[in-house]
């Protein structure tokens, strides 16, 4: 389970246009539930869960995201990882986003905060530095599809790159509880390398990347 940046991001194509579907903050996708949760699987496995709570007052929105997994060989804890990440948001801006992720014993902290322009980034271990280049900055928590047009922050890593997206098309998902959702696929290359899907209401429906074998994501839906 060693790399690089590792893509949980939040454990831790461009943006398409929302379509008709489930009440939500205006312009972001926020669910009618107010929450989002994954079983994660590691090479078939359930390891884990992520969930997302969002929280809306006036035009002001906080998500809260936990993310927690543990890899074990023949029963023996061989990876642990968990996460914790608070965003703001006003209207559909983003206004930064306070993380803190212990990577199998690792501490790691990455906190976003505006500046004229952009960003000032306070990161473990990408260390201190502002990004005020274009296109404008989102973290890599998925559930925005419109991170896929933007500068993507990793909340663990405190790196950033932009994303080379393409989409093969739409897929039958397996969910949490067996059933299935449609969701259309986004490949993202270049610094990082991940399937995310999200489904026909620009909901965020499901993820994949390799990390020491295939991590999968299946979305609880109630």
């Amino acid at each position: 389970m060693q790399r690089r940046d590792v893509v949980l991001g939040a454990m831790g194509g461009a943006a398409g246009v929302m379509l008709a579907g489930p009440a939500r903050a205006e312009g972001l996708p926020v669910p009618a539930s107010g929450a989002i949760g994954f079983k994660i699987f590691h090479s078939g496995t359930p390891v884990g869960e992520q969930h997302l709570v969002f929280t809306q007052t006036g035009d002001q929105l906080r998500v809260d995201i936990q993310a927690a997994l543990v890899v074990r060989l023949m029963g023996v804890p061989v990876f642990r990882y968990s996460c914790a990440a608070t965003e703001h948001w006003s209207g559909t801006d983003f206004c930064g986003v306070d993380s803190k992720v212990n990577h199998n014993g690792t501490p790691l902290e990455v906190h976003a905060s505006p500046v004229d322009g952009g960003f000032a980034i306070q990161s473990t271990k990408a260390g201190n530095y502002n990004y005020t280049g274009q296109p404008a900055m989102l973290p890599l928590t998925y559930w925005n599809k419109a991170m896929l047009d933007a500068m993507i922050l990793n909340i663990e890593t405190g790196r950033h790159y932009p994303a080379i997206v393409s989409s093969p098309g739409w897929n039958n998902l397996p969910t949490a509880e067996g059933g299935i959702v449609l969701a259309q696929r986004y490949d993202v290359t270049g610094k990082l390398h991940l399937s995310v899907w999200y489904d026909q209401y620009g909901q965020w429906a499901g993820l994949t990347f390799n990390v020491g074998g295939e991590v999968t994501f299946q979305k609880f839906v109630v």
